[in-house]
């Protein structure tokens, strides 16, 4: 069989081809069976059936299609081309009966008509394919069965229901948008689906994710999330719609229709009468769909009754242009009502535009108020009476504000915003000045996500006020408290990006309120948030219950809201618990007072105070929660991704790494959420060991979240990995510069405790470990180095502990004491359970062990790396693995995956001298010890058959540093070539 090479993309249907594997394999034990593969023109019927043959190659194969000419073209067409197609490929030259001859001539035997003895000709076309199926089956694609001809339809039905055991799998395409009313097929196809060896494949438009996925392989590379909304909307899901638009340099946001897509929509209404073509320029006017009232008020201002509109509706419903619903009509397509718009004259779009807003201004029966405030602005705009378009897009901003429909209310606030130098007297029309609307405007902005747009917006009401600096409270500008409300809007959302300003902009805000002021207490609420997130916990609390107290004086609830939830995601007097029993108080009433703003918030911070308190499955049902609140509000694109990230971090912390990685791929967010996915992203790649990846992520992070203009929050996390990263690849006085600026900065420079405390929980793992592996490196320096962080260390508060794991392991690695610090890391691990948190389990681990063997407790050493290799060797953490294997060569352990053998542990003296103790071994062997860390590494990459220069590269050192290592390490294992050192670090199990 020839077949066409098929595009290159192909993505989703990963269903359907299972199918069609599954009912394939069907075939080959109970017999014949048939598939009807039924969708729209272009939404990839023939692509999935062409890769489904292209992963069967096994099979024999033919093709045929139907020819577009309906009862008029060439009888049987599919099966005299599949026909020919399997004599071609190697089956019977002749024809026994001689009744084949009639559809290929070149087997000889019988002439004539096609459709004379039709029962012989059935009986022999069945007889040959089942001889052409044995033994190993048989494949027929027949294409296009809606523009079979009479003699196909039977002879198909025919082969149904009699092929019987015969193993031949059947597959046919069916356009079901061409079956119009009357067609032939729709009365066979109920018929057909009756079989019981037949089913029926019905192919729906590919999802946004998917057609992201198609974008992607087409271009290159991501589309912007704005412009992928758009291709999805308007190519509606189809295969071939979307490749069109994005050939040739397309842009999806605002290119024509291109002509592959249109000549295909427009093939359905070129044969319509004249007078329906015209009542469909008057049904696109109105978009994808109209109401029926709508549309007859409209056409009775074009001349048309309402008889006459129904005659003209008719042949449009029949060819199935227009679908009918509950009230009104829809086209089949949005590409079809977008191209029959794009057909009308200019003056033709602008009267039918004027002709719905006469109508709508005039009101119609049983349309929805808001429903027709939103179309009346829109047909205003359309036929350019600009003042009428103003006001009804402010009305019809109230009504969306209303209902909780933010992106639409965005929409119209930046309609009206659009309108406003267009219409001279705009503030008296609506009663407000432009700086105002641009505060609803930003507001509208923080909450569906859009935080740059939220930022400029009110920076642009800033500018139109003449706002150059601050105020001084004694002498309050003349327009205070709208400068006020646009130094929030911006602050909101300035804290919601991660930078810096939002507490200046609040700071201003809130001397140009008088005390009693009824918008104080929301600008102290967003105040007490800013600071928390800012690091300053202590002045978060204290802002928070200034504010608590205020907005119940003042009866401001939203406000109350707010500051509850900001209380809560502190570590109020009363412990989490507490803390916990205030987030819900706060969310509960933000949901009840409609401040969704607060209530996503709170719902964020829920998630991650269970997850502190490693209440995991908790943490994943709140950020659950939290996506079905956004797909509720309508803000699940904007505003879902924090939740996603937040049970990305969840799936992570069980240890479900892919669906942790599935979560964050979705995340199509380019502010701080995604910039956060990006941190869990670089932590995966860290307990993988994947260091070039983490270098990358890190670049992208900084890409989107500079340094400069960010919270230094937000970067806390890249700090600390770049420590981590330089830990294991062999650079500890790197790591240890850069832990020490760090808890300098933290200790030194009189920050506040509460933001050391925040930092020091967060980071006091790393930074003691690499103040631990300093002390075990030779040379002053790297001693210096380690002294004085454990001075540092020494210095945080002691606030910072606690009895949860988190603060247990805290005080193990402050205690200079390693039987105690031993004591509280297995207590630490005890706390987190068999079941908690994956990754703190195995950095306790390993803890552990290296203070157990401190401790001189070489049995407890001997567990603890046991299990710290179960955990990572399950769940795939290289890094771990890789940390365990060094730790039982450096000590002389035992291997995790031989019997386990009491442990005496090896001579102290030894370990320090260089010398080579003995234990009991499976082997017998004596193991390397006084080998340093770095000279362990090179061991690795030597067993592993690497050259110095690439283990150089693999190391980030130079090639005769290399060397050097290479040459003590030679020594102290007592061997006297490269490949004997390399077969030593392979029985060690370094590799």
């Amino acid at each position: 069989m020839q077949v066409h090479e098929p595009s290159a993309v192909f993505v989703g249907r990963h269903t359907q081809l299972s199918l069609l594997a599954a009912d394939a394999d069907r075939t080959r034990v109970e017999g014949a069976r048939a598939v009807l593969v039924c969708g729209g023109a272009g939404v990839g019927k023939s692509r999935l059936l062409a890769e489904h043959l292209r992963r069967v190659p096994e099979a024999a194969v033919a093709l045929g299609g139907c020819l577009e000419l309906g009862a008029e073209g060439v009888p049987f067409a599919p099966f005299t081309a599949l026909l020919r197609e399997l004599v071609r490929s190697g089956g019977p030259a002749a024809d026994p009966t001689g009744d084949l001859g009639r559809l290929l001539p070149e087997l000889g035997g019988a002439s004539g008509a096609a459709d004379e003895g039709r029962a012989r000709l059935f009986e022999s076309v069945l007889t040959y394919l089942e001889g052409r199926a044995a033994p190993d089956g048989l494949t027929l694609v027949v294409e296009d069965l809606h523009w079979a001809d009479a003699s196909t339809r039977d002879l198909l039905v025919f082969l149904l229901r009699n092929l019987g055991p015969v193993p031949v799998h059947l597959l046919i395409s069916v356009r079901t948008d061409d079956l119009h009313r009357t067609h032939p097929l729709r009365r066979l196809l109920p018929e057909l689906e009756r079989l019981p060896r037949l089913t029926r494949m019905d192919l729906a438009p590919l999802s946004r994710d998917e057609v992201a996925d198609q974008a992607r392989a087409l271009r290159g590379s991501e589309l912007d999330p704005a412009d992928l909304d758009l291709l999805h909307e308007r190519s509606g899901g189809n295969p071939l719609f979307v490749e069109s638009f994005l050939s040739a340099g397309h842009d999806p946001a605002g290119a024509p229709i291109p002509d592959g897509p249109r000549d295909l929509l427009l093939a359905a209404v070129e044969p319509l009468p004249e007078p329906t073509r015209r009542v469909l320029g008057l049904v696109a006017t109105a978009g994808t769909r109209v109401r029926h009232t709508l549309l007859a008020g409209v056409a009775h201002r074009a001349g048309i009754t309402e008889d006459a509109l129904d005659s003209a509706l008719r042949p449009a419903i029949d060819a199935r242009v227009l679908h009918t619903t509950e009230h009104g009509y829809v086209f089949r397509h949005a590409l079809l009502a977008e191209a029959v718009r794009a057909d009308l004259m200019p003056g033709e779009r602008v009267r039918a535009h004027r002709r719905y807003a006469e109508t709508l201004q005039s009101g119609v029966d049983r349309m929805p108020e808001g429903e027709r405030a939103a179309q009346l602005a829109h047909h205003a705009h359309r036929a350019h009476d600009q003042p009428l378009a103003l006001t009804a897009a402010w009305r019809a901003a109230e009504r969306a504000a209303a209902v909780d429909a933010y992106p639409e209310h965005l929409a119209l606030v930046e309609r009206v915003l659009e309108l406003w130098d267009q219409v001279p007297d705009a503030a008296e029309r609506l009663g407000l000045p432009r700086d105002q609307v641009l505060v609803r405007a930003s507001e509208v902005c923080l909450v569906a996500g859009s935080l740059r747009r939220a930022v400029g917006y009110a920076t642009d009401g800033l500018d139109e006020l003449g706002v150059t600096g601050f105020h001084d409270p004694d002498h309050p500008p003349e327009h205070a408290v709208r400068i006020s409300r646009l130094r929030h809007a911006r602050a909101r959302a300035l804290k919601e990006m991660g930078r810096d300003g939002a507490l200046e902009d609040l700071a201003d805000a809130s001397v140009l309120l008088t005390f009693n002021h009824p918008e104080a207490p929301a600008v102290g609420a967003t105040l007490a948030a800013t600071l928390m997130v800012r690091g300053h916990h202590g002045q978060a609390a204290t802002a928070a219950r200034r504010t608590l107290n205020r907005a119940r004086e003042l009866g401001d609830r939203r406000s109350e809201a707010d500051a509850l939830i900001t209380l809560g995601s502190l570590d109020p007097p009363g412990g989490r618990e507490e803390g916990l029993k205030l987030l819900g108080a706060g969310i509960r009433l933000a949901r009840e007072v409609n401040h969704v703003p607060a209530e996503i918030r709170g719902l964020i911070n829920l998630s991650g105070q269970l997850k502190n308190l490693n209440r995991l499955e908790e943490s994943a049902q709140a950020s659950l929660e939290g996506m079905r609140r956004c797909r509720e509000l309508g803000l699940a694109r904007t505003q879902g991704g924090a939740f996603a990230y937040g049970l990305a971090t969840t799936r992570f912390n069980q240890g479900r790494f892919a669906e942790s990685e599935e979560l964050l791929s979705g995340i199509r967010d380019h502010g701080v959420t995604r910039a956060r996915a990006l941190v869990l992203r670089m932590h995966l790649d860290l307990y993988r060991w994947r260091p070039e990846a983490v270098r990358a992520t890190i670049e992208e992070f900084r890409r989107i979240l500079p340094e400069r203009e960010s919270s230094p929050v937000e970067h806390l996390p890249v700090h600390l990995l770049l420590q981590r990263l330089a830990l294991h690849e062999g650079r500890p006085l790197d790591a240890g510069r850069m832990a020490r600026d760090m808890l300098a900065r933290a200790v030194g420079d009189g920050a506040p405790a509460s933001t050391v405390h925040g930092m020091y929980r967060s980071s006091l793992a790393w930074h003691a470990s690499i103040a631990d592996r300093l002390a075990e490196e030779p040379g002053e320096k790297a001693r210096g180095l380690a002294e004085e962080l454990h001075r540092l260390l020494a210095e945080l508060p002691a606030g910072a502990y606690e009895q949860d794991p988190a603060g247990l392991a805290a005080r193990a690695w402050r205690t200079p004491d390693p039987g105690r610090a031993l004591a509280l890391f297995e207590a630490a691990l005890a706390g987190i359970g068999p079941t908690g948190h994956v990754v703190l389990r195995a950095e306790y681990c390993l803890e552990a062990v290296r203070a157990a063997v401190r401790a001189d407790e070489w049995e407890r050493a001997a567990r603890h790396l046991a299990d710290l290799h179960r955990l990572a060797v399950r769940y795939g953490l290289a890094l771990f693995e890789r940390e365990a294997g060094f730790l039982r060569v450096r000590h002389g352990l035992p291997d995790p995956d031989e019997p386990a053998a009491v442990h005496a542990g090896p001579d102290r003296a030894a370990l320090t001298s260089g010398r080579s103790p003995k234990r009991d071994a499976p082997a017998g062997s004596p193991l390397p010890m006084g080998l340093t860390r770095r000279e362990l590494e090179v061991l690795a990459q030597v067993a592993k058959g690497l050259s110095n220069r690439e283990i150089g590269q693999v190391l980030f050192i130079s090639a005769k540093t290399v060397s050097v290592h290479l040459s003590n390490l030679m020594g102290k294992l007592g061997v006297g070539n490269r490949t004997a050192a390399a077969a030593k670090g392979r029985e060690l199990g370094l590799v």
